[in-house]
């Protein structure tokens, strides 16, 4: 009969086998959705073929990478977003809404929500997310740590993304790094991501 140690031991392997598992299922989800810019690919069209977002690259402009929407029909286009570093774009299952991901430092990501009509508007979903913590009592997360990597990994519906925030630095528990999932309902917040639900 196994020791109470041993069991333990055991149940923690199983913890870590699982949310690797997890991590690795929610990553090849954002693979499949998303396009990474600057990259192969210089544009990326909606599900319902109506929008293409083209990425140009300029060695003279700074930021050095610009983002243009674009109706597929009319060719009239709009400039949405300029960044430094990379980005992926999520396309919504409904075309009717997208996310970039702005990877703009070493040590930080955030991710940007943009929907019908395409005015230029945007959410910051970090800004959403660290509202969120704060009435959780957990913004040190956020705020507090030297790396804080938050992004959309994918679409799970029409209305809802699923975020992992990746801290770390002196503010996460044990100063060893935290990950975390959170799921974002559009027009009303964030819940934390439960994979049995």
């Amino acid at each position: 009969m196994p020791s109470r140690k041993r069991i333990r031991q055991s149940g923690v392997a199983n913890r870590w086998f699982l949310n690797t598992l997890l991590s690795a299922v929610i990553a090849s989800g954002a693979s499949a959705q998303g396009v990474s810019f600057p990259g192969a690919k210089s544009e990326t069209e909606s599900p319902d073929g109506r929008y293409v977002i083209h990425n140009s690259d300029s060695l003279s402009e700074n930021p050095a990478h610009t983002l243009t929407l674009v109706e597929a029909k009319s060719r009239s286009a709009i400039k949405i977003y300029q960044y430094a570093r990379s980005v992926d774009v999520l396309w919504s299952p409904a075309s009717d809404a997208f996310v970039i991901n702005d990877y703009e430092g070493s040590d930080s990501a955030k991710p940007l929500l943009y929907d019908v009509p395409w005015t230029g508007t945007k959410t910051d979903i970090l800004k959403e997310f660290t509202r969120f913590m704060r009435r959780r009592h957990e913004e040190k997360l956020v705020l507090n740590n030297d790396h804080v990597y938050f992004t959309v990994r994918r679409w799970i519906n029409p209305r809802e993304l699923l975020c992992q925030l990746e801290a770390y630095g002196e503010a996460s528990p044990h100063g060893s790094g935290f990950k975390g999932f959170y799921v974002y309902r559009i027009g009303e917040g964030f819940r934390v991501y439960n994979p049995k639900a």
